[in-house]
């Protein structure tokens, strides 16, 4: 939410238009919406974008053909956490432990989760299941030990949460970096990729050098049925203006405009092609 409201701000800053925020559940719910042209805008991960769009997972037989990629807003990074005494040491040392499971409220982690497991050639049926809502409630859970281990998004508010609050903190897990199991995470989750992460005093619970994390890219995305004009607008005012959006929200520090075009099976918006072929960035 902090992301919208944010960009809100810089854009009423920016631009003579007004953009007002709408709260809602989840992308299962407002992605829908933007098929229908009664939301303009909203943000959605790489995989859960595809879901929407080919009408497969959670969106199955609802295909969203009018969604559209507007850009990359920022990456992320993701991984299982566990307690740093704990005996797990691998993705494949969770066979038979405790994992969260479920999802219901957040339902793109259970396709994080079949993504992370899937590296060790595991499936979340080998775990000991433990039906949890969403991930906070899942990094609650570690770090009450409720669960052995927790997906936990790299420097996220809950997961330095738990870190200062369980007596030895919690360090991520490692991905194997094989071919198949890149393969395998990007079947489970479409647009993710296993990426290297070095600790760093700015990375919590980074511990192995390196350390192998699923890495997805977070969307910006739009209604087809907002207009072109609308779109480049907002494209233009996002790449210009990267100062006063981490003024807004201090995570827009990691968002690079150079990097807004990447690979999806979603279309991009025609207002954000122009845009991008302005700024010398389309490599389509």
């Amino acid at each position: 939410m902090h992301w919208v409201v944010a960009l809100s701000k810089v854009m009423v800053e920016k631009t003579d238009k007004q953009y007002r925020v709408a709260p809602y559940a989840g992308s299962s719910t407002y992605i829908p919406m933007m098929n229908a042209g009664r939301l303009e805008f909203g943000f959605a991960n790489g995989g859960e974008a595809t879901f929407a769009y080919m009408g497969k997972e959670n969106f199955e037989g609802r295909a969203n053909q009018n969604l559209r990629l507007v850009g990359v807003v920022v990456a992320t990074q993701t991984s299982f956490a566990v307690p740093v005494n704990s005996d797990v040491q691998s993705i494949a040392d969770l066979k038979n432990k405790r994992v969260p499971s479920g999802y219901n409220s957040g339902r793109t982690f259970h396709f994080y989760s079949n993504a992370t497991l899937a590296s060790s050639s595991m499936t979340i049926d080998e775990t000991k299941k433990v039906p949890n809502p969403n991930f906070v409630s899942a990094i609650t859970a570690l770090a009450e030990n409720r669960v052995d281990a927790a997906l936990i998004p790299m420097n996220v508010g809950a997961g330095k949460k738990a870190m200062a609050t369980m007596s030895d903190g919690w360090r991520y897990l490692s991905l194997e970096d094989s071919a198949s199991a890149k393969e395998a995470v990007n079947k489970n989750l479409p647009s993710a990729r296993i990426v290297s992460v070095k600790p760093d005093p700015s990375k919590t619970g980074v511990v192995a050098d390196p350390t192998n994390m699923i890495e997805v890219d977070f969307y910006l995305v739009a209604s087809a049925k907002v207009s072109d004009e609308a779109v480049y607008e907002l494209v233009k005012t996002m790449a210009n203006n990267q100062q006063s959006l981490k003024q807004a929200f201090g995570a827009y520090a990691r968002y690079n405009p150079a990097k807004m075009v990447q690979d999806n099976a979603v279309p991009y918006h025609d207002g954000a092609i122009k845009a991008y072929k302005e700024l010398g960035f389309w490599n389509k």
